[in-house]
């Protein structure tokens, strides 16, 4: 191991161990830089390290912290899935939002569970993802608002169910920018 990498598993015993706030946040952002740094060369071994290193920390530190962490992380494609499932539950929109819309570690059945037991926020940055499945969109038109209905209507790659469908145009009978949009779907009947 290099001397830097001793350095800094000896920083990080001792910022989760007697360190203050700002410190378990420097901390942070340093394990989170060296995984950046080498995420594309890094074994799934060593992507376990950093998600339970990082997992570690994330749980002492403060929501403006996480919701960086959570901007970083969201568009690594390998990216600690465990951190990324945590950043995705929780209550803060800001900590929440970039992993939900952009997170590629996030399954359908982790997306389903969230959009079951959260907000219209959360609901919101799931309905701008790439790629929606059917499952997913059908649970975020059944407790969905008129912003997400939109959000999702305005998504040529999010997919609907026939039941999914049926709701979201009787959504549109009360809404004339659902109903424009819907009119523009090419893959609506």
């Amino acid at each position: 191991m290099s001397s830097a990498g001793a350095s800094l598993i000896a920083e990080l015993e001792s910022a989760v161990q007697s360190g203050s706030k700002t410190e378990r946040v420097d901390t942070l952002r340093r394990i989170t830089d060296l995984f950046l740094s080498t995420q594309e060369r890094l074994s799934a071994e060593q992507i376990d390290v950093f998600d339970e290193v990082i997992g570690h920390l994330a749980r002492r530190i403060e929501i403006r912290a996480l919701a960086e962490l959570s901007e970083r992380l969201a568009p690594i494609d390998n990216a600690p899935p465990g951190v990324i499932r945590n950043l995705a539950r929780e209550d803060e929109i800001a900590v929440a939002g970039p992993v939900l819309m952009n997170s590629t570690r996030l399954s359908n059945p982790d997306l389903m569970e969230i959009a079951s037991t959260k907000g219209q926020p959360h609901l919101l940055a799931i309905s701008g993802r790439r790629a929606l499945a059917e499952p997913v969109t059908d649970i975020l038109i059944e407790r969905g608002d008129l912003q997400v209905y939109r959000k999702l209507a305005s998504r040529s790659d999010a997919r609907f169910s026939e039941h999914g469908l049926s709701r979201l145009v009787k959504h549109a009978e009360d809404d004339d920018t659902l109903t424009e949009t819907l009119g523009l779907r090419l893959d609506l009947p």
